[in-house]
């Protein structure tokens, strides 16, 4: 089966496909008399078998023909025309208000003979009039299904925008909250004014922890008075921080073996046992800073002979 429309003003029917109806709103352009009319307003459907081939002069000289009486009846024998799908060109004049954007072509029209008073067959159903339009009559614009009109905001609307907004402002301070060690190496400048927000919170503003960037630059362990003091033994160290910026101070693990290396004792040494006390004011370790630290030992039970430094944070 095929689609079928009729042109209202010289009765030449057009052989149309669906896509051309839903482009331009079903809006076409009769082939014959050049006449725009609703493509949905006479869709109907006929038989492939009913269709004949022939030339538009042939179609031009059989619409002639045609009372006008008899226009509205559609005959079971039907020609097809067969040139090629017109093209597009200017056709404002012919149309009514602002419909001249929305016009389309038919691809072949389709010249249907008629006889006065000749019932249309069975087959020739009606296809697709009930949801048409009020905005496709000819005398009302064509607009856009979709209103650009703007609907006024209610109160509600409003409470929801400024509770988004709380909510957005409170999760941004929850995540400088829980990262804000990282908010002050990323940003220096920013540590005095968290600080300042947490002394409400009764929180603080730890200093990075990064021993990644801390190394072991000098190590040694020696007796340094084997005279009077031979079971004391002196650790010297110094710590550097490759970090550009402060981190905290970090705790010392010292590891006391004997000849064949294996472990006699270890301890790890906090920053408030190694200082001394002309650093017992000291709470950061500097960027690009290097610490030196001594610590004493008693030997005298153990009697190591190797040890091991490391630096860790707990």
């Amino acid at each position: 089966m095929a689609l079928v429309t009729r042109c209202r003003s010289c009765g030449t029917a057009y052989k149309i496909y669906p896509e051309q109806l839903q482009a331009q709103n079903g809006f076409v352009r009769c082939g014959t008399c050049r006449a725009v009319f609703n493509g949905f307003a006479t869709l109907i459907t006929v038989a492939e078998s009913e269709i004949e081939y022939f030339s538009t002069g042939d179609i031009q000289n059989s619409i002639l023909d045609i009372p006008e009486k008899t226009n509205a009846v559609v005959k079971e024998s039907a020609v097809l025309h067969d040139d090629p799908p017109l093209e597009s060109e200017q056709m404002s004049e012919d149309v009514h208000g602002d419909h001249s954007s929305q016009i389309a072509y038919a691809h072949a029209a389709i010249a249907m003979t008629a006889g006065a008073g000749a019932a249309a067959p069975a087959d020739l159903l009606p296809v697709a009039m009930a949801l048409e339009s009020k905005a496709l009559a000819a005398d009302e614009p064509i607009t856009s299904f979709l209103s650009e009109t703007k609907l006024p905001r209610t109160p509600a609307d409003r409470a929801w925008v400024a509770a988004s907004i709380c909510l957005c402002f409170l999760l941004v301070g929850q995540g400088i909250y829980a990262y804000r060690t990282d908010v002050t190496v990323m940003f220096p400048q920013s540590r005095s004014f968290l600080e300042k927000l947490c002394k409400p919170l009764g929180c603080a503003v730890p200093l990075p922890e990064h021993i990644q960037q801390l190394s072991i630059v000098f190590s040694d362990i020696e007796v340094r008075n084997p005279v009077h003091y031979p079971e004391v033994l002196t650790l010297t160290t110094i710590i550097r921080n490759h970090a550009v910026y402060a981190q905290a101070l970090p705790a010392i693990k010292l590891s006391l073996t004997d000849v064949h290396n294996q472990l006699l004792a270890s301890r790890i040494f906090t920053a408030n046992e190694y200082l001394s006390r002309e650093q017992g004011n000291m709470t950061a370790i500097q960027y690009g800073q290097e610490l030196a630290i001594q610590l004493y030992l008693d030997n005298s039970e153990l009697n190591s002979k190797g040890y091991q430094v490391e630096l860790l944070y707990l």
